[in-house]
């Protein structure tokens, strides 16, 4: 029942079967927020996401009709393309993104009457907010007890003090990687201590040449279990099932009424991403013949969690909402990743709900319960990292244009991204909105320095040699002259987070509109879910810096 095919999705010395050929390289980014001790030093990272050039002549983008060619242009190639609001005007805008001659005409040496708090205020201002686990984060990070989080590199559950993981897991930095995430997310329920290796996807980078020399493949994800090299994701949840049979088993005894149920679902799933593949990267029209069998197979998903529900009712649960009833099995491991995927990319490239479609409601509760749960919710992605890091993997993803309105809400398009924030069609992970923004400013305060001098790259030189995607240019230089603007202006953002957005502002005098709102964007641009945040902390974070972009204009 673990092996199942191989998708020509997976990682397999490079992309997928629709690979693009533009590499995209790797850069420090908001990852130095997990690990202040890194300084500003270069760190992998992903950065695919590009909607427009900056300052080329425009080659096919997300926005051309019919089509999300979402290949890497030449200039802004790595760009999230975020557009909060007020900050879209300057995905259309020229210069900036780390390009020498970029029309900057703004004077570093302008006088500038500083009214943001300082950074030890802001600090002061959080921990007064904060609750006691959030002043703990940290240390329970560290010390691998906190709550599933992509920064946690060692896991120790419930291990005494003193204990060496006998597993360690080598995921991707960008946790983009679905077949990294379905072992990632056996790991926590089973809730087995392990070590965290990150290491890039071909799609961002380069993979180091240890990673090499154990995996020559270079495929991931790649687990040691008591020394033993496993790499494929199917034969390491086996040998974890195996090898820690006493931890938590996520496959069911021959005597579960569930259990004959196993090997057809994990049919299914296959035939389901398959379908979904294909539809994704073809030039379709709605409604034609590979919609209707990518529809027909989710019809298949719902019933299938139906029965699952009445199997379980009848034979003493209160419910049964997961694929095997109500207790989270290794068939939930399978689904997850893709099912993530799918009902993100689906709305933004076809244009069909998924989540939330009264055709398929036992779908909706599966995502509702799945996020009642601790590991799935700290791993857990946002439809707008998913729908643009898919390209970079798999190539060209066709769009219908019925898909337009359900893409420019994903995008931040026009109010999406502005305060006061809607609820859109994807649901808010976090309900408590303060608690999310307070999860935003601590990301900031954590590792302020370096997260200004990164964001001063929107308006410095691009590195030398060049490379194809220069937002992803680990050679870039920022434009540090800029260094006290910009860091009045992250300072205003965070005073905004942990203000609620209330009241007046009162921005520091002399802010460069042009070099503030360049650098904020920028910075805004490299946000990812979950690998710097949680989705609702980031939609805060957007939202009060397009706030402060929007006070300048």
């Amino acid at each position: 029942a673990a092996r199942t095919p191989k998708s020509p999705y997976k990682e397999r010395g490079g992309m997928g079967m629709r690979a693009i050929s533009v590499t995209v390289l790797s850069l420090t980014s908001l990852s130095l927020l997990i690990n202040p001790s890194k300084g500003f030093a270069v760190s992998s990272w992903k950065t695919p996401f590009a909607l427009r050039p900056r300052s080329v002549t425009p080659l096919p983008t997300a926005r051309t009709p019919g089509v999300h060619n979402l290949r890497m242009p030449r200039e802004g190639a790595s760009k999230l393309g975020m557009q909060f609001g007020g900050l879209a005007n300057l995905l259309r805008g020229g210069g900036g993104g780390g390009s020498s001659g970029s029309g900057n005409k703004d004077d570093p040496d302008a006088p500038l009457t500083d009214k943001a708090p300082s950074w030890t205020d802001l600090k002061t201002m959080l921990e007064k907010q904060q609750t006691q686990e959030e002043r703990d984060f940290r240390s329970q990070l560290a010390s691998g007890r906190s709550k599933t989080h992509s920064l946690a590199t060692l896991r120790m559950f419930d291990a005494p003090d003193g204990t060496e993981p006998r597993v360690t897991l080598y995921r991707d930095v960008a946790a983009w990687c679905p077949y990294c995430e379905k072992v990632w997310l056996q790991l926590e329920e089973k809730r087995i201590p392990y070590k965290v290796e990150k290491v890039n996807m071909r799609c961002y980078g380069d993979k180091p040449d240890w990673f090499m020399r154990m995996q020559p493949s270079g495929g991931i994800p790649v687990a040691k279990i008591d020394g033993r090299v496993i790499t494929e994701s199917n034969d390491i949840m086996q040998a974890l099932e195996d090898t820690f049979p006493d931890h938590n088993p996520l496959t069911p005894d021959a005597s579960d009424p569930q259990a004959p149920r196993v090997r057809g679902l994990l049919r299914l799933e296959r035939e389901i991403f398959s379908a979904w593949f294909r539809w994704l990267v073809s030039s379709t029209r709605a409604g034609d013949a590979q919609q209707k069998n990518f529809e027909g197979l989710m019809d298949r998903v719902d019933a299938e969690l139906a029965q699952s529900h009445d199997i379980a009712t009848a034979n003493g649960a209160k419910e049964g909402r997961l694929f095997l009833g109500d207790k989270l099995s290794i068939v939930d491991c399978m689904f997850a990743p893709f099912l993530e995927r799918m009902v993100a990319s689906v709305p933004y490239f076809k244009g069909l709900l998924i989540r939330n479609n009264p055709r398929w409601p036992h779908v909706t509760m599966w995502f509702e319960a799945m996020e009642q749960r601790e590991a799935f919710s700290g791993i857990e992605s946002d439809y707008y990292t998913h729908v643009h890091n898919l390209a970079p993997q798999i190539g060209t993803c066709w769009s219908h244009k019925e898909a337009k309105a359900y893409a420019d809400e994903i995008d931040g398009r026009g109010d999406a991204w502005k305060l006061p924030l809607k609820e859109g069609i994807e649901p808010v992970q976090i309900s408590d909105e303060a608690a999310a923004r307070r999860e935003a400013a601590e990301r900031v305060i954590a590792n302020h320095e370096a997260i200004v001098k990164f964001a001063l790259r929107a308006v410095g030189q691009k590195g030398f040699p060049g490379v194809s995607s220069p937002l992803a240019d680990p050679n870039a230089v920022p434009d540090l002259r800029f260094t006290p603007q910009v860091d009045a202006a992250m300072r205003h953002v965070v005073a905004s987070l942990l203000q609620g957005g209330q009241g007046e502002l009162e921005l520091s005098e002399g802010l460069p509109r042009y070099t503030v709102q360049e650098c904020l964007q920028y910075f805004n641009e490299r946000i990812s879910v979950p690998r710097d945040m949680s989705w609702s902390a980031r939609r805060q974070l957007c939202a009060h810096a397009n706030r402060i972009s929007d006070a300048l204009s």
